[in-house]
């Protein structure tokens, strides 16, 4: 069964047409990646996937329903940025309500606990978080319901070295478990450790690398021949350091 599917899916804002002819379809487990600019539609085309947002055209779905079906969320996740966590509460508060409508057992919210190794702040209120401690329960929440699918929108945003290096290990572990993994980040570094495929957004388009050559170089290299235009920037602010000196 396919786990993911968009066929021709557009959305635009107004006059601006951000996605254009979105075609995608993941079948195995894995982990992914969307990478493109500020504002070449990632978030838009993950709220789209999530159906918090209504494609103008084509369509959308994940794991063989359409992706207006709620039930969809039995066996994926998506993970947001932290404006979705409530600040007057707890992370337990927040783990145990997805407890509650997942119908999950407490020992999977103590087992995402230990793994997350958030136990020390889970039972204080989100406003006293640091921006890494927000992303930890985060990431927590997504994987409540051992989804057979996750979309995780920046998720390395705010963690520290050790964090990260955690996180890339608990991800690959729920790969091996059956899952298929979705992220945009900026961090191409972390691209490299961690995924097994990368697809660009550029002009509405997703644009999926052709031959081994190219997936075998590093992810800044293939961004910089992808986005040359974004690159000028870079080696205009050289040339200008440079005239400093």
């Amino acid at each position: 069964m396919e786990i993911l599917k968009l066929e021709h899916v557009k959305k635009s804002y107004g006059q601006k047409e951000v996605l254009r002819d979105i075609n995608l379809t993941l079948e195995t487990p894995g982990i992914r990646a969307v990478i493109g600019p500020n504002g070449s539609g990632k978030t838009t085309l993950f709220n789209l996937i999530a159906h918090l947002l209504r494609e103008d055209g084509g369509s959308i779905r994940v794991l063989g329903k359409p992706n207006s079906d709620p039930s969809i969320f039995k066996e994926a996740s998506f993970l947001k940025d932290n404006r979705v966590l409530y600040p007057y509460l707890t992370g337990m508060d927040h783990l145990s309500f997805i407890q509650s409508v997942q119908q999950l057992l407490k020992a999977r919210t103590n087992e995402v606990i230990e793994k997350m190794q958030i136990g020390s702040y889970v039972h204080r209120r989100v406003h006293t978080y640091s921006l890494g401690m927000k992303q930890n329960l985060l990431i927590a929440m997504a994987m409540m319901n051992r989804p057979k699918l996750m979309i995780l929108d920046e998720p390395l945003n705010g963690l520290d070295p050790t964090n990260v290096m955690k996180v890339r290990l608990l991800l690959q572990e729920m790969v091996s478990e059956g899952c298929a993994i979705l992220i945009s980040s900026h961090t191409l570094s972390e691209v490299d450790r961690m995924t097994q495929e990368i697809f660009f957004l550029k002009d509405g388009y997703l644009i999926t690398e052709q031959g081994e050559t190219e997936k075998n170089r590093k992810a800044e290299d293939r961004y910089m021949a992808m986005f040359p235009e974004e690159m000028a920037q870079v080696d205009a602010l050289k040339t200008s350091l440079s005239k400093r000196k």
